[in-house]
């Protein structure tokens, strides 16, 4: 299994490798339910908002290691290394690049700035 989920800090988790992931590689296929409005650990992917176990422990970041490609005529999407990763090293993705409304907006720890989506 490339990946892990481990706990960061008390209350917060978050999605590691569990090996060595090349730049360009596949992290996952994003499958899951499929529901209309966003929740807090969905990710948007072609006009939906998709529920993925492992997915929904990526978090954000504004220089991420990982990006969400959409697969075209599939409602699914993969989640493709942004650059090498490397074993134990957190796989994170910008939320802004997919997400028009997020369900919780926060202040980011990269710049201190709102994370809400990319509205449209």
């Amino acid at each position: 299994m490339k990946v892990k989920i481990k706990t960061i800090k008390k209350g917060m988790k978050g999605l590691f490798a569990n090996e060595f992931i090349h730049k360009g590689s596949i992290i996952l296929v994003l499958k899951g339910i499929h529901l209309p409005n966003p929740t807090r650990t969905s990710i948007r992917v072609r006009g939906q908002n998709i529920e993925h176990y492992e997915g929904g422990f990526m978090n954000h970041h504004c220089n991420p290691s990982a990006e969400i490609i959409e697969i075209i005529d599939v409602r699914e999407g993969i989640v493709v290394a942004k650059k090498h990763i490397y074993k134990g090293e957190e796989i994170t993705f910008d939320y802004e690049t997919t997400e028009t409304e997020l369900a919780a907006p926060f202040k980011c720890d990269c710049h201190g700035r709102w994370i809400r989506g990319k509205g449209e």
